[in-house]
């Protein structure tokens, strides 16, 4: 009987390079269950990179999305603050657009080129959605080392050697004319990334930006604020009258706290972002009731060579030193039934100008605030008034214009 040899089948390289595409499958998946989750986490952070520069294409996508990612802001940056105000080395640490090239800004280099979203819509340019400004206005000084030293919480601003102040090299240049000045400040900036955008963009470029301190990536947004010609300040929270400690952070001044613990405090604050004209107070009735408090707050601020701009009418109790300002008038922020209100109080801020001669508003960002600021802002010239930056009617009621 005849043994008939077994014969290895002869494949074809199609068949071998399908072997090896399993084969490479079949790693990668016993990979993926082996590694901790280390892959899933390096896509997960890739997409929301894209998606933190060049949204979905999808609105209700895009809205949940920001909804989400406002919570989680407003969640985890003051857990943040708190353990970088017990390691400062963690400051160190960059924002995750920190660095990156402003992706609305066209490149010298790239005439023909065409900046492609993830929607297939090109990135629109810095205030191309705002309407034409009345006045001319040029981009807001880039932060100057020579402003800034070093602290244990990062670099904060200072009056240079020459003599220079941050209140002034970062003022919007405003030329008075012969219409009444009438400034206005927009709060609150930093957190909600599309409220952020849309203020940055569309609101007139005289309009005065603050930005909170527990927001994410505030060297990238303030920079688009000053690249859009907006002169930014950032805010302090204090302590208010309903003793809610929480609800304003760990970094937040108190009366409950020593000077010490209030000093190292207000440095973590003003380390985060440079390139900022003033500050100005983020609720703080309590702290600001307390003369001696308040009064170390302003020769503090004085010495690093900022402005401060005030809605609690503290000034009036305590000494001032340097250059400070009340506001006069809270704009109501849009977040009650009444949606007129916000438009009645912009109103009434010409007549204080009419009356007193200037006059300086003072709101909070929100959709129904920043539709009625840019309707009100597109006529305020026809009506015989001059939008102007708050540190332009700060110099003025110091004298120095």
């Amino acid at each position: 009987m005849r043994v008939r040899r077994l014969k290895i089948p002869v494949l074809s390289r199609l068949t071998w390079a399908w072997f090896c595409f399993v084969a490479l499958c079949g790693v990668g998946v016993v990979y993926s269950v082996f590694d901790n989750g280390r892959t899933r986490a390096a896509v997960a952070m890739a997409v929301e990179g894209i998606e933190r520069l060049a949204p979905p294409a999808e609105p209700k996508k895009v809205a949940s999305d920001l909804e989400r990612f406002q919570r989680e802001q407003e969640a985890l940056a003051p857990t943040f603050a708190a353990d970088a105000l017990r390691q400062p080395e963690l400051l160190e640490a960059e924002d995750a657009l920190s660095g990156i090239e402003d992706p609305y800004l066209p490149r010298e280099d790239a005439a023909a080129d065409v900046i492609i979203t993830v929607d297939g819509a090109p990135a629109r340019a810095i205030g191309s959605a705002r309407a034409k400004a009345v006045t001319p206005w040029t981009p807001v000084a880039a932060p100057d080392a020579e402003l800034l030293k070093r602290t244990a919480y990062g670099s904060v601003p200072r009056v240079a050697a020459d003599g220079r102040k941050p209140s002034k090299f970062y003022a919007q240049q405003f030329t008075p004319g012969d219409k009444r000045p009438v400034a206005l400040i927009v709060g609150g900036l930093g957190i909600n990334r599309a409220l952020t955008e849309r203020a940055i963009d569309e609101l007139p470029p005289q309009v005065t930006l603050a930005f909170a301190p527990y927001a994410k990536d505030l060297t990238f947004w303030t920079k688009r604020a000053r690249d859009a010609g907006h002169e930014i300040m950032i805010e302090i929270p204090m302590e208010n009258r309903t003793g809610d400690e929480e609800a304003l952070g760990p970094a937040a001044l108190l009366t409950t706290r020593t000077a010490e613990e209030n000093a190292q405090r207000l440095d973590w604050i003003l380390s985060r972002f440079s390139g900022y004209f003033g500050v100005t107070n983020y609720l703080g009735a309590k702290f600001s009731g307390d003369r001696d408090a308040m009064e170390a707050l302003l020769a503090r601020i004085d010495t690093a060579g900022l402005a401060y701009v005030d809605d609690t009418g503290a000034l009036s109790r305590a000494r001032v030193v340097g250059e400070a300002t009340t506001v006069n008038r809270l704009i109501d922020p849009g977040y009650g039934p009444d949606k007129g209100q916000s438009q009645r109080d912009l109103q009434s801020l010409e007549k204080i100008a009419a009356a007193d001669g200037d006059a300086l508003g003072k709101t909070y960002v929100h959709d129904e605030t920043l539709t009625a600021i840019s309707d009100w802002a597109s006529s305020l010239d026809e009506r015989g008034f001059a939008l102007a930056p708050a540190s332009a009617v700060l110099a003025m009621r110091a004298g120095d214009r």
